[in-house]
C-alpha cells in the first residue's frame, strides 16, 4: 500500500493506493503552523480511524503547492 498526500493551499488530501485502487480519501485543513509531529499525529489518527496499519506502507507520494509544508510532511511520514 502507498500513502498519497496532495497538499493544496486550503486542504491536504490523503489517500491510500492498494493494488492500483484508491482507498480512503480524506481531506484535512492545510495549516502551515503545524509541526511535523502534529501532522504525524493527524496522519496516525486518520489511519487508525480506518483501521489501516501505519507501518504497513511500501512508500509514500507527496505532491505540494505549499513549499513551507513539504519538509514537515516528509518528516511526519517518516515518523509513522
Amino acid at each position: 500500500m502507498i500513502l498519497a498526500i496532495d497538499v493544496g493551499n486550503t486542504n491536504i488530501v490523503l489517500g491510500c493506493i492498494d493494488e492500483g485502487k484508491i482507498l480512503n480519501i480524506v481531506r484535512i485543513q492545510t495549516n502551515d503552523k503545524c509541526s511535523a509531529v502534529e501532522y504525524a499525529i493527524k496522519l496516525k489518527d486518520i489511519l487508525d480511524l480506518y483501521n489501516i496499519p501505519h507501518r504497513g506502507f511500501e512508500g509514500a507520494i507527496l505532491s505540494s503547492v505549499v513549499p513551507q509544508l513539504t519538509n514537515a510532511l516528509q518528516e511526519a511520514v517518516k515518523l509513522l
